[in-house]
């Protein structure tokens, strides 16, 4: 393409306001991490789990599990529930239909 072309717009489009954008792409990244979508496909197998039940399956070391738990709580994919000593997490209702439909995609992506 000449570098002297200019661009012909067809069509008037608004402007875009990126900050808006700027949460979902929190959540959005909050997915974009095996180990975090592992959590999230135990949690959804198991129901709930403490930290220490997290560290043993995905054999990774406690603050690393925490670190991502608190990713996922912070956007609100998992919740939270203390009793004595423990945190018990498991996946946000809301978002439970959405999270498997996105773990599905692991057996057709290669």
């Amino acid at each position: 393409m000449d570098s002297d072309a200019k661009c012909h717009v067809t069509k008037k489009m608004a402007p875009v306001n990126l900050i808006e954008f700027e949460s979902l792409e929190r959540f959005v990244s909050a997915l974009a991490n095996k180990t975090r979508l592992a959590i999230l496909a135990t949690l959804l197998n198991y129901g709930e789990a403490c930290t220490c039940d997290l560290t043993s399956a995905l054999n990774i070391a406690q603050p690393t599990v925490t670190i991502h738990l608190q990713k996922l709580y912070d956007v609100g994919l998992i919740e939270k529930r203390e009793s004595w000593r423990y945190t018990y997490y498991s996946v946000s209702k809301e978002y439970a239909p959405l999270i498997k439909t996105i773990l599905k995609l692991k057996t057709s992506l290669r």
